[in-house]
Protein backbone atom coordinates (compact mmCIF):
# COMPACT_ATOMS: atom_id res chain seq x y z
CA UNK A 1 0.00 0.00 0.00
CA UNK A 2 1.33 3.53 -0.60
CA UNK A 3 2.37 5.79 2.06
CA UNK A 4 1.74 8.93 0.61
CA UNK A 5 4.24 10.70 3.33
CA UNK A 6 6.88 8.38 1.75
CA UNK A 7 5.99 9.95 -2.08
CA UNK A 8 6.01 13.51 -0.30
CA UNK A 9 9.63 12.79 0.74
CA UNK A 10 10.94 11.33 -1.91
CA UNK A 11 9.63 14.43 -4.11
CA UNK A 12 11.01 17.05 -1.71
CA UNK A 13 14.39 15.54 -1.95
CA UNK A 14 13.94 15.93 -5.98
CA UNK A 15 12.45 18.73 -5.98
CA UNK A 16 14.64 20.56 -3.37
CA UNK A 17 17.68 19.08 -4.60
CA UNK A 18 16.61 20.13 -8.77
CA UNK A 19 15.73 23.25 -7.72
CA UNK A 20 18.76 24.15 -5.69
CA UNK A 21 21.22 22.80 -8.96
CA UNK A 22 19.45 25.27 -10.93
CA UNK A 23 19.47 28.46 -8.62
CA UNK A 24 23.08 27.75 -8.18
CA UNK A 25 24.73 26.76 -11.66
CA UNK A 26 21.55 27.69 -14.03
CA UNK A 27 21.00 23.90 -14.90
CA UNK A 28 17.55 23.54 -16.32
CA UNK A 29 15.52 21.57 -13.82
CA UNK A 30 14.71 18.47 -15.71
CA UNK A 31 18.53 18.25 -15.94
CA UNK A 32 18.65 18.90 -12.52
CA UNK A 33 16.35 16.09 -11.51
CA UNK A 34 18.17 13.44 -13.62
CA UNK A 35 21.39 14.48 -11.79
CA UNK A 36 19.60 13.94 -8.54
CA UNK A 37 18.60 10.45 -9.57
CA UNK A 38 21.92 9.55 -10.11
CA UNK A 39 23.35 10.77 -6.93
CA UNK A 40 20.55 8.71 -5.07
CA UNK A 41 21.56 5.60 -7.23
CA UNK A 42 25.20 6.30 -6.15
CA UNK A 43 24.49 7.02 -2.67
CA UNK A 44 27.27 10.44 -3.28
CA UNK A 45 27.14 13.69 -4.71
CA UNK A 46 28.66 14.59 -8.47
CA UNK A 47 32.31 16.48 -8.33
CA UNK A 48 30.25 18.75 -10.47
CA UNK A 49 28.28 20.19 -7.53
CA UNK A 50 31.10 20.31 -5.37
CA UNK A 51 30.39 24.38 -3.78
CA UNK A 52 26.66 22.95 -2.62
CA UNK A 53 27.43 19.12 -1.71
CA UNK A 54 26.91 19.00 1.41
CA UNK A 55 23.00 20.54 0.58
CA UNK A 56 22.51 17.88 -1.99
CA UNK A 57 23.95 14.63 0.18
CA UNK A 58 22.06 15.87 3.53
CA UNK A 59 18.67 15.66 1.01
CA UNK A 60 19.66 12.09 0.03
CA UNK A 61 20.49 11.84 3.97
CA UNK A 62 17.16 12.22 4.74
CA UNK A 63 15.56 9.77 2.53
CA UNK A 64 17.79 6.93 2.11
CA UNK A 65 16.96 4.70 4.57
CA UNK A 66 13.43 4.80 3.57
CA UNK A 67 11.83 1.19 1.92
CA UNK A 68 10.42 2.82 -0.56
CA UNK A 69 7.40 1.03 -2.80
CA UNK A 70 7.97 1.31 -6.34
CA UNK A 71 4.59 3.20 -7.11
CA UNK A 72 5.64 5.58 -4.14
CA UNK A 73 8.67 5.87 -6.45
CA UNK A 74 6.93 6.31 -9.89
CA UNK A 75 4.53 8.88 -8.04
CA UNK A 76 7.32 11.06 -7.15
CA UNK A 77 9.18 11.40 -10.08
CA UNK A 78 6.00 11.38 -11.95
CA UNK A 79 5.41 14.93 -9.64
CA UNK A 80 9.05 16.32 -10.40
CA UNK A 81 8.36 15.57 -13.99
CA UNK A 82 5.21 18.17 -13.99
CA UNK A 83 7.27 20.76 -12.15
CA UNK A 84 10.14 20.18 -14.92
CA UNK A 85 7.52 20.43 -17.73
CA UNK A 86 5.75 23.71 -15.89
CA UNK A 87 9.04 25.06 -15.29
CA UNK A 88 10.53 24.57 -19.03
CA UNK A 89 7.52 25.30 -20.51
CA UNK A 90 6.69 22.09 -21.77
CA UNK A 91 3.75 20.32 -22.69
CA UNK A 92 2.77 18.04 -19.94
CA UNK A 93 0.14 16.15 -22.81
CA UNK A 94 3.12 13.70 -23.02
CA UNK A 95 2.16 12.51 -18.86
CA UNK A 96 -0.12 9.59 -19.58
CA UNK A 97 -2.97 9.54 -16.70
CA UNK A 98 -1.71 7.09 -13.99
CA UNK A 99 -5.41 5.93 -13.53
CA UNK A 100 -5.06 4.48 -17.36
CA UNK A 101 -1.66 2.01 -16.30
CA UNK A 102 -3.96 0.83 -13.26
CA UNK A 103 -6.92 -0.14 -15.83
CA UNK A 104 -4.57 -1.24 -18.50
CA UNK A 105 -3.04 -3.41 -15.84
CA UNK A 106 -6.64 -5.22 -15.74
CA UNK A 107 -6.62 -5.87 -18.80
CA UNK A 108 -3.55 -7.27 -20.02
CA UNK A 109 -4.57 -9.95 -16.83
CA UNK A 110 -7.73 -10.83 -18.79
CA UNK A 111 -5.81 -11.28 -21.80
CA UNK A 112 -2.79 -13.13 -21.17
CA UNK A 113 -2.71 -16.99 -19.48
CA UNK A 114 0.72 -16.47 -18.07
CA UNK A 115 2.61 -13.45 -16.56
CA UNK A 116 3.62 -11.34 -18.94
CA UNK A 117 7.52 -11.18 -18.92
CA UNK A 118 9.02 -8.42 -21.79
CA UNK A 119 7.31 -5.05 -22.94
CA UNK A 120 8.01 -2.59 -25.67
CA UNK A 121 6.87 1.38 -24.86
CA UNK A 122 7.61 2.01 -29.13
CA UNK A 123 7.09 5.71 -27.53
CA UNK A 124 8.50 5.69 -23.86
CA UNK A 125 8.32 9.30 -22.82
CA UNK A 126 9.23 9.19 -19.29
CA UNK A 127 8.65 5.96 -19.01
CA UNK A 128 5.46 6.70 -16.77
CA UNK A 129 2.76 4.35 -18.15
CA UNK A 130 5.22 1.63 -19.12
CA UNK A 131 6.28 1.55 -15.20
CA UNK A 132 3.03 2.22 -13.70
CA UNK A 133 2.24 -0.76 -15.75
CA UNK A 134 4.50 -3.16 -14.71
CA UNK A 135 4.24 -2.05 -10.84
CA UNK A 136 1.27 -3.56 -10.73
CA UNK A 137 2.24 -6.92 -11.73
CA UNK A 138 3.65 -9.56 -9.55
CA UNK A 139 6.37 -10.59 -11.24
CA UNK A 140 8.83 -7.98 -12.37
CA UNK A 141 8.84 -7.99 -16.55
CA UNK A 142 11.75 -7.15 -18.80
CA UNK A 143 11.02 -3.46 -20.26
CA UNK A 144 12.10 -1.85 -23.32
CA UNK A 145 11.51 1.70 -23.87
CA UNK A 146 12.04 3.89 -27.13
CA UNK A 147 11.80 7.35 -27.67
CA UNK A 148 13.58 9.93 -30.21
CA UNK A 149 13.98 12.57 -27.89
CA UNK A 150 17.62 12.52 -25.81
CA UNK A 151 15.33 14.67 -22.73
CA UNK A 152 12.39 11.73 -22.26
CA UNK A 153 15.05 8.93 -23.06
CA UNK A 154 17.26 10.55 -20.00
CA UNK A 155 14.49 10.81 -18.13
CA UNK A 156 12.94 7.00 -18.64
CA UNK A 157 16.69 5.70 -18.20
CA UNK A 158 16.62 7.73 -14.50
CA UNK A 159 13.43 6.10 -13.78
CA UNK A 160 14.07 2.64 -14.75
CA UNK A 161 17.29 2.97 -12.43
CA UNK A 162 15.33 4.04 -9.66
CA UNK A 163 12.88 1.29 -10.56
CA UNK A 164 15.54 -1.30 -11.11
CA UNK A 165 13.92 -2.26 -14.00
CA UNK A 166 17.30 -1.94 -15.63
CA UNK A 167 18.38 0.06 -18.93
CA UNK A 168 17.23 -0.96 -21.80
CA UNK A 169 15.73 2.43 -23.34
CA UNK A 170 16.76 3.40 -26.55
CA UNK A 171 17.17 6.62 -28.27
CA UNK A 172 16.16 6.58 -32.12
CA UNK A 173 14.04 6.76 -33.88
CA UNK A 174 10.97 4.09 -33.61
CA UNK A 175 10.70 3.36 -37.02
CA UNK A 176 14.46 1.90 -37.25
CA UNK A 177 13.98 0.05 -33.87
CA UNK A 178 14.29 -3.76 -34.02
CA UNK A 179 14.36 -6.30 -31.35
CA UNK A 180 14.09 -9.65 -30.56
CA UNK A 181 10.31 -10.40 -30.48
CA UNK A 182 8.77 -9.78 -26.27
CA UNK A 183 5.17 -9.90 -25.46
CA UNK A 184 3.77 -7.19 -25.08
CA UNK A 185 3.49 -3.60 -26.46
CA UNK A 186 1.94 -0.69 -24.59
CA UNK A 187 2.07 3.13 -25.96
CA UNK A 188 0.42 6.32 -25.53
CA UNK A 189 0.35 7.23 -29.33
CA UNK A 190 -2.47 9.63 -28.63
CA UNK A 191 -0.06 13.01 -28.99
CA UNK A 192 1.26 11.40 -32.76
CA UNK A 193 0.12 11.55 -36.13
CA UNK A 194 -2.40 9.93 -37.75
CA UNK A 195 -0.27 8.00 -40.50
CA UNK A 196 2.38 7.76 -37.96
CA UNK A 197 0.60 5.85 -35.81
CA UNK A 198 -0.74 3.24 -38.21
CA UNK A 199 3.37 3.20 -39.35
CA UNK A 200 4.19 2.20 -35.43
CA UNK A 201 1.64 -0.28 -35.21
CA UNK A 202 2.64 -1.96 -38.30
CA UNK A 203 6.31 -1.67 -37.58
CA UNK A 204 5.94 -2.92 -33.92
CA UNK A 205 4.23 -6.26 -34.87
CA UNK A 206 7.23 -8.01 -35.91
CA UNK A 207 8.71 -6.91 -32.11
CA UNK A 208 5.80 -8.76 -30.96
CA UNK A 209 5.35 -12.79 -30.33
CA UNK A 210 2.61 -14.11 -32.21
CA UNK A 211 -0.44 -13.92 -30.54
CA UNK A 212 0.73 -11.38 -28.05
CA UNK A 213 -1.05 -7.71 -27.84
CA UNK A 214 -0.46 -3.98 -28.41
CA UNK A 215 -2.66 -2.17 -26.58
CA UNK A 216 -1.80 1.58 -27.16
CA UNK A 217 -4.10 5.01 -26.50
CA UNK A 218 -4.64 6.59 -29.32
CA UNK A 219 -6.97 10.08 -30.31
CA UNK A 220 -10.15 9.84 -31.28
CA UNK A 221 -9.71 10.27 -34.76
CA UNK A 222 -7.35 7.39 -35.21
CA UNK A 223 -10.08 5.25 -34.68
CA UNK A 224 -12.59 6.95 -37.00
CA UNK A 225 -15.16 4.33 -38.45
CA UNK A 226 -14.53 5.13 -42.12
CA UNK A 227 -10.56 5.44 -41.30
CA UNK A 228 -10.04 2.28 -39.16
CA UNK A 229 -12.02 0.13 -41.12
CA UNK A 230 -9.52 0.68 -44.07
CA UNK A 231 -6.83 0.24 -41.79
CA UNK A 232 -7.49 -2.82 -40.20
CA UNK A 233 -8.13 -3.77 -43.76
CA UNK A 234 -4.68 -3.11 -44.19
CA UNK A 235 -3.30 -4.36 -41.56
CA UNK A 236 -4.89 -7.83 -41.51
CA UNK A 237 -0.95 -9.41 -42.06
CA UNK A 238 -0.16 -7.35 -38.93
CA UNK A 239 -2.89 -7.48 -36.86
CA UNK A 240 -6.27 -8.37 -35.56
CA UNK A 241 -8.53 -5.54 -34.24
CA UNK A 242 -10.16 -6.61 -31.13
CA UNK A 243 -11.24 -3.99 -28.99
CA UNK A 244 -11.83 -0.51 -28.31
CA UNK A 245 -11.95 1.11 -25.40
CA UNK A 246 -13.33 4.85 -25.41
CA UNK A 247 -12.05 6.73 -22.12
CA UNK A 248 -13.35 9.07 -19.88
CA UNK A 249 -13.31 12.68 -21.34
CA UNK A 250 -12.09 14.00 -17.51
CA UNK A 251 -8.88 12.00 -17.82
CA UNK A 252 -7.34 14.70 -20.49
CA UNK A 253 -7.63 18.47 -20.70
CA UNK A 254 -7.69 18.16 -24.65
CA UNK A 255 -10.08 15.95 -26.96
CA UNK A 256 -11.04 12.14 -26.63
CA UNK A 257 -9.11 9.42 -26.52
CA UNK A 258 -9.46 5.56 -26.73
CA UNK A 259 -7.70 2.35 -26.25
CA UNK A 260 -7.00 0.71 -29.07
CA UNK A 261 -6.38 -3.63 -28.96
CA UNK A 262 -4.77 -5.24 -31.66
CA UNK A 263 -3.83 -9.19 -31.46
CA UNK A 264 -0.96 -10.09 -33.36
CA UNK A 265 -1.94 -13.24 -36.14
CA UNK A 266 -0.52 -16.52 -35.27
CA UNK A 267 -1.06 -20.03 -36.84
CA UNK A 268 -3.04 -20.87 -33.18
CA UNK A 269 -4.19 -17.11 -33.23
CA UNK A 270 -7.93 -16.89 -34.00
CA UNK A 271 -10.16 -13.56 -34.14
CA UNK A 272 -12.52 -13.70 -30.88
CA UNK A 273 -15.86 -14.59 -31.63
CA UNK A 274 -16.92 -10.97 -30.43
CA UNK A 275 -15.28 -7.72 -30.56
CA UNK A 276 -14.66 -5.68 -27.35
CA UNK A 277 -16.25 -2.22 -27.76
CA UNK A 278 -16.94 -0.40 -24.59
CA UNK A 279 -17.27 3.54 -23.97
CA UNK A 280 -15.28 3.86 -20.20
CA UNK A 281 -17.39 6.15 -17.37
CA UNK A 282 -15.85 8.60 -15.28
CA UNK A 283 -13.02 6.28 -12.93
CA UNK A 284 -14.10 8.95 -10.42
CA UNK A 285 -17.76 7.23 -10.14
CA UNK A 286 -17.50 4.27 -8.58
CA UNK A 287 -20.45 2.37 -8.73
CA UNK A 288 -20.65 2.83 -12.30
CA UNK A 289 -17.34 1.96 -13.10
CA UNK A 290 -17.87 -0.99 -10.97
CA UNK A 291 -20.90 -2.25 -13.03
CA UNK A 292 -18.44 -1.14 -16.19
CA UNK A 293 -15.80 -4.07 -14.69
CA UNK A 294 -18.71 -6.93 -13.86
CA UNK A 295 -20.08 -5.98 -17.75
CA UNK A 296 -15.70 -6.51 -18.72
CA UNK A 297 -15.75 -9.76 -16.98
CA UNK A 298 -18.52 -10.94 -18.47
CA UNK A 299 -17.32 -10.39 -21.66
CA UNK A 300 -13.95 -11.96 -21.53
CA UNK A 301 -16.05 -15.20 -19.74
CA UNK A 302 -17.80 -15.43 -22.50
CA UNK A 303 -15.90 -14.95 -25.40
CA UNK A 304 -13.36 -17.01 -26.99
CA UNK A 305 -10.12 -15.77 -28.10
CA UNK A 306 -6.19 -16.90 -27.95
CA UNK A 307 -4.19 -15.93 -24.79
CA UNK A 308 -0.50 -16.72 -24.94
CA UNK A 309 0.72 -19.48 -23.04
CA UNK A 310 -2.52 -21.66 -23.42
CA UNK A 311 -4.41 -23.12 -26.07
CA UNK A 312 -7.98 -21.61 -27.63
CA UNK A 313 -10.31 -20.75 -24.59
Amino acid sequence: MINQKHVERLFDCLDQSATLIYSTYKMPYIEGLIKTCENIMAHAVEDQFESINSDLKSYIDDIIDIDFEKEEIRKAFQYACLKGFKHGQISNQMMTPETLGVFISYLINKLYHQPVSSIIDPVVGTGNLLTSIANQMKDSPRLIGVDVDPMFVQLASALFDMLAYGDQVFCQDTLTFHYPPVELLVGDLSTIDIDMVYKILRHHSQNLVEGGFMIAVVDQAVVDQARLLDEAKSMQGFWHLFGLVQLPQDLFKVGSKSLMMLQKPGAMVTKPTRFLWLELPSFQDQEVFKNVINQLNHWFSNTEFYKLGAEKI
